[in-house]
């Protein structure tokens, strides 16, 4: 997914403006003063378990944010790294360090892993490696490639490191936890029942859960992955040369163990505030985590969730869109994808035509100009991302109808209760 541009204060940014700290090394630790603005509520959870799975890479552009915004409150955060180093007075744990000798040698999925070792610097690496392309396959990128192998050895080392929790939730370093919907979501479920929820994806019709979503064990799961079947990533680390990815491998590995996915989207969410499709479907439901947050996006999230009157509510799609989103929703931008979803209006040849035909439709909510085709947006709102066009004569263009929008959302209402996924103990 293409980059979020940040848009220009009289483009319609309004609310939710926020300049993030300027992070480095020394300070990528958490501010005492924002932690008791933020957090005084949010002192609960403290049986719950966050494992960040992110690269060398990578960790100095993302983490400092999410740990001021996303992971404030959480008490228990371990970041997991291809790389062991202090990122400020917090340890990142190699997930790497115990694959064994022969399943490295001589595989080029761990060129990137053994060329990190070798200059042992984050900004270094972040400088000279990261882009590096996997050598088999020049549309990769290496650290995909490596991430593989992460997954399951971090299972294993957060038990390791604090075992008979009540819940482990594993994310990426993309992705964004809203913590009061979390705590308050795991109070109502069984942390003793061997539970494994996350947001559906299939490959060859196998469920699992999506790994940037977010993949949450109870307590009784991890004990079973890590106990009851001691050693399982060492098992399949002479595997994972030929599998796509960790959380495809987690979900066979579970099923044969005895746990399959308990769908629990849309709370467990893979998208971030400017591509969640807003509609009247799960407008009241709960938002626990957002995929492909963007370091600008985080500092969004951490602005709005710090100005919340009420931090210790469980955040709602209902008031992240009129708390956020819609101020951030401009009338119109140049180069935009605002990823309209209805139907393409007949007989539009021009960008001007195409804000006519929405203005004439009273169901359209936004609209997107192609270059060549005008797709009228009335299914749902969302605001999108930037769009690079190389060919002059076809850039994208996109518009909002700002008030029938505000109207829109002023119709929607909620008519039962709030319901968490699983929360009666039954399968959705």
């Amino acid at each position: 997914m293409p980059n979020q541009e940040p848009i220009k204060e009289d483009e319609g940014a309004g609310k939710g403006k926020y300049e993030p700290p300027n992070h480095g090394l020394q300070e990528a630790g958490q501010d005492q003063k924002l932690v008791d603005k933020v957090c005084g509520g949010l002192r609960s959870g403290k049986r719950i378990v966050i494992t960040v799975n992110t690269g060398a890479t990578e960790i100095l552009e993302r983490v400092p944010t999410i740990l001021q915004t996303s992971l404030l409150c959480a008490p228990n955060v371990y970041l997991f790294s291809d790389l062991a180093h202090k990122l400020g007075d917090r340890q990142v744990y190699d997930c790497l360090d115990t694959v064994p000798a022969e399943v490295m040698d001589g595989n080029p999925d761990f060129d990137l892993y053994r060329k990190q070792l070798e200059l042992k610097d984050p900004v270094r690496i972040a400088e000279f490696l990261k882009g590096m392309k996997d050598p088999r396959n020049s549309d990769i990128v290496a650290a995909w490639t490596l991430d593989k192998y992460k997954k399951l050895h971090i299972l294993e080392k957060v038990w390791d490191l604090n075992p008979d929790m009540d819940w482990y939730l594993h994310v990426d370093a993309d992705t964004y936890i809203i913590w009061s919907t979390l705590v308050e979501w795991l109070a109502k479920l069984d942390p003793t029942r061997e539970s494994y929820l996350g947001s559906v994806s299939y490959i060859n019709n196998l469920p699992f859960g999506h790994g940037g979503s977010g993949m949450l064990l109870s307590g009784a799961a991890m004990r079973n992955f890590v106990v009851q079947h001691n050693g399982t990533a060492g098992r399949w680390d002479y595997k994972m040369q030929n599998e796509c990815c960790s959380d495809f491998v987690l979900a066979q590995i579970l099923k044969e163990y005895g746990m399959e996915l308990i769908n629990s989207w849309p709370t467990i969410q893979g998208e971030p505030q400017s591509s969640i499709p807003f509609d009247g479907t799960h407008w009241c439901a709960p938002v626990s985590t957002m995929h492909h947050v963007s370091p600008l996006e985080a500092a969004q999230m951490g602005a709005f969730e710090a100005e919340r009157k009420d931090k210790t509510k469980p955040l709602t799609f209902e008031e992240l869109f009129n708390g956020l989103v819609s101020d951030l929703i401009p009338q119109n931008l140049d180069d935009w994808d605002n990823m309209a979803l209805g139907h393409t209006a007949d007989d539009v040849h021009s960008y001007a035509d195409c804000v006519d035909a929405c203005k004439k439709d009273s169901k359209c909510l936004q609209a997107q100009w192609k270059g060549e085709e005008c797709v009228l947006g009335t299914d749902d709102v969302k605001l999108g991302v930037k769009h690079v066009e190389g060919d002059e004569n076809k850039r994208w263009k996109s518009v909002w109808m700002k008030e029938r929008i505000r109207e829109w959302a002023e119709r929607q209402k909620c008519h039962r209760k709030m319901k968490f996924p699983f929360e009666d103990g039954k399968h959705p």
